[in-house]
């Protein structure tokens, strides 16, 4: 189907020229749709042996509401966790556990029936074989891309298939080990991440900006069992909450070069390692999720992914999404002023986290010396004497300040009692024009389904704190950091009556679920059982969408319930759970714009209220603030010259205030664009999707990226190709 040439716009309106039955946009201004002409998308329909391992037909099957799963995860973890560790006490007492601990294989450990239900995953098996590990369950040397270190050598049997390791066995004895280091509660962060042999520094990214969030790290755990090796993570994919349990069981990689470590483990670690266990499990939970088995036993044509598919390199934005359940995005300090970018920063820091990169030329330039190899993370913000100031962490060993502390920052906020860290633990102050000026890459992530993880310090919340529904509760206070170790409440969870779960002096738990629904969306609860803020929804469409049938969702917002702030997301399907190979497929460039409609249901105003990043990224984010009641359409855009479109699609939204109605579908007609002629009812609440018009390549195609790039620094980048590289490299 071909497009429809433009058309002469009367004299006070735009037209907007789609197709004849699929409508579409046409803006002036930087990323708009393509050009006319003509566009054929294809449509492929698959036999039940090419079909992808869910089976879904690829169609276009339209677009649903998807309910939460939040609560019943939460109350089957509960569950879970007190079978797991009541099997293990019985087999433990039969003499068929001697170490009375879990192992999450079928044929050590029995079946013990918890599949779950039709919104829940059930225990899914992850045996410690490096079947679990490499892409589909074998290792091809020739087309891997592991690093030598990356690939599991410990104790190799007859097969050539390693020995994994208890991470508890890497204690001084069985009761050394712990997920949380539990003897400073009150600590403001946990610690440097470690970033292990796989190629994954995208993920200690994400995961060292969580560390510095306690309560936050904690809700990376339903409950726990350390003694019996059992733990129950929780990880928001596509959409929904999954559940993964786990034990402790870790591939082990071959000694460094120098044979000062020995034998470690292949994933990342704490500093306090082994005697704190979050991150290395946090990171097994992550490779489970993306490891797709059809049977746990045998390699099989359905296999897909593995542990080693989470390696290869990967964007921040998507791990932190993945890890929080928050919307994610990038931006660079070259397109925002400097006391503007401080403002953003100082107001969002309690419900935001943001990771930086260093901006390694001007670094050069001016012989600062940062370290591009560790993560850079925002702590907190403050105005100190009526200065700007902004903290950081390195995740680096020692301190790696560049100097800049030393230069503009006034003695008294270095030892201000308010601001407890110290350069000791990787943390250094430098003013808000040092920022701007030494660090470029900015991912931001908002904590849309995390509740207050704030630390000391911080600001008073943005949004006064929600209110439960007539006749609920007060929901309870959070403990310290957010879980209660010890005995619980004698009160069960919601929905688990007469099955109190089993605990121990090593057992955590989260606190309660309170919920409630609100219309068509649910206003749910953290883990720590606080109300969050903010209203969800949450559309998928298992069908394939593309140039032909755009999706488009329209945001209704009263006027009583203003200022409203909108978050939302459109999210693609994770090619890694995918992957049959060591290449893994790269995603579409996606663009959200979000309109104003001013008059009746077709006629938007021509000044767009935002737009996202156009960049072949998973997640595509955008936040506009309501200052007046109105609608407000969003709508997605493919690049012209990317073929094909995308198979499935989820789509979410969260709103600060009630009675925000939300609704998708696919763009059945052309819209009208027209100048307004008043001031706009609202405004973009986030600088991603700001990119300065010079720095963009063309107006009208997607930004480049520089994805062998889009990282840490890595040490291969330091060394100076041969002429026979470079030959190699031509041909």
């Amino acid at each position: 189907m071909a497009c429809a040439a433009p058309l002469q716009p009367p004299p006070s309106s735009q037209q907007l020229v789609g197709g004849e039955q699929f409508g579409g946009w046409d803006h002036g201004g930087a990323h708009a749709a393509g050009e006319s002409g003509p566009f054929s998308p294809t449509f492929e329909r698959r036999s039940a042996s090419q079909r992808p391992h869910q089976g879904v037909e690829i169609s276009d099957q339209g677009w649903f509401h998807a309910e939460s799963n939040r609560a019943e995860q939460e109350r089957l973890a509960h569950i879970h966790l007190d079978a797991i560790c009541r099997a293990v006490d019985d087999r433990q007492m039969a003499g068929l556990c001697p170490d009375g601990r879990w192992v999450n294989d079928p044929v050590l450990f029995p079946d013990l029936g918890l599949h779950g239900t039709h919104t829940s995953n059930g225990v899914i098996p992850f045996c410690p074989h490096d079947q679990q590990y490499f892409v589909c369950g074998h290792f091809d040397r020739e087309t891997s891309k592991l690093r030598e270190t990356a690939v599991p050598s410990h104790v190799l049997d007859e097969e050539g298939d390693s020995t994994w390791v208890r991470l508890a066995d890497f204690g001084d004895h069985s009761d050394a080990c712990h997920l949380f280091d539990e003897s400073c509660p009150h600590k403001t962060h946990l610690g440097r991440i470690r970033q292990g042999a796989l190629d994954n520094g995208y993920f200690v990214e994400a995961l060292q900006a969580i560390a510095l969030r306690p309560r936050l790290a904690r809700q990376l755990f339903y409950c726990w069992d350390t003694r019996r090796s059992v733990y129950i993570a929780r990880i928001f994919k596509h959409g929904t909450w999954m559940r993964v349990e786990l034990d402790d069981f870790v591939p082990v990689g071959a000694p460094s070069q120098d044979g000062d470590d020995g034998n470690v483990p292949i994933c990342c670690r704490s500093e306090f390692f082994p005697y704190v266990l979050w991150p290395s499990l946090a990171e097994k939970a992550y490779a489970k999720v993306h490891t797709l088995r059809g049977d746990g036993l045998e390699i099989t044509e359905d296999d897909r992914g593995g542990w080693e598919s989470i390696s290869g390199g990967g964007r921040v934005e998507e791990a932190l999404a993945d890890l929080t359940g928050g919307v994610a995005g990038r931006f660079h300090t070259c397109d925002v002023a400097m006391d503007r970018l401080f403002l953003y920063i100082y107001e969002l820091q309690r419900d935001t986290l943001f990771v930086c990169r260093v901006h390694q030329t001007n670094c050069d330039l001016f012989g600062v010396k940062l370290n591009p190899y560790y993560p850079y993370v925002v702590n907190r913000a403050c105005v100190y004497e009526g200065k700007p100031y902004i903290q950081i962490f390195s995740g680096a060993i020692g301190v790696f300040d560049g100097g800049l502390q030393d230069i503009n920052v006034p003695h008294g906020l270095l030892h201000c009692e308010d601001y407890p860290e110290t350069s000791a633990e990787g943390f250094f102050w430098v003013s808000a024009m040092d920022f701007h000026e030494y660090f470029d890459t900015i991912f931001e992530c908002r904590l849309v389904n995390s509740g207050d993880v704030s630390i000391p310090g911080m600001p008073p919340p943005r949004m006064p704190p929600p209110m439960p529904p007539p006749g609920e509760p007060m929901p309870p206070l959070p403990g310290v950091a957010g879980f209660l170790p010890g005995p619980p409440p004698t009160v069960p969870p919601p929905g688990v009556a007469g099955m109190p779960p089993m605990y121990s002096q090593n057992a955590g738990y989260a606190g309660f679920v309170h919920s409630h629904t609100d219309q068509a969306h649910q206003h749910g609860a953290s883990p720590m059982g606080a109300q969050l803020p903010w209203f969800e929804w949450v559309f998928a469409n298992p069908g394939h969408v593309s140039a032909h049938n755009e999706p488009e969702f329209t945001v209704r917002v009263p006027d009583h319930q203003c200022p409203c702030e909108i978050v939302a997301n459109v999210e693609q399907l994770d090619p890694r759970m995918l992957m049959k190979t060591a290449e893994r497929e790269p995603c579409k460039s996606l663009l959200v714009k979000v309109y104003e409609l001013l008059e009746d249901r077709n006629r938007y105003s021509s000044e767009l209220v935002c737009k996202s990043n156009w960049l072949p990224l998973r997640d595509t984010m955008v936040a506009f603030k309501v200052l007046r009641g109105g609608e407000y359409r969003l709508v997605v855009e493919f690049a012209r010259h990317e073929m094909g479109g995308v198979n499935r699609m989820i789509f979410r939204c969260y709103s600060s205030r009630p009675n925000v109605n939300v609704s998708a579908s696919a763009a059945m007609y052309r819209h009208v664009l027209i100048a307004p002629t008043g001031p706009p009812k609202a405004v973009k609440l986030t600088f991603v999707g700001s990119v300065r018009p010079d720095r963009l390549d063309h107006l009208h195609r997607p930004q480049h990226l520089d994805e062998e790039h889009d990282c840490l620094r890595k040490a291969e980048f330091d060394f100076d190709p041969g002429w026979s590289d470079l030959k190699d490299e031509f041909k």
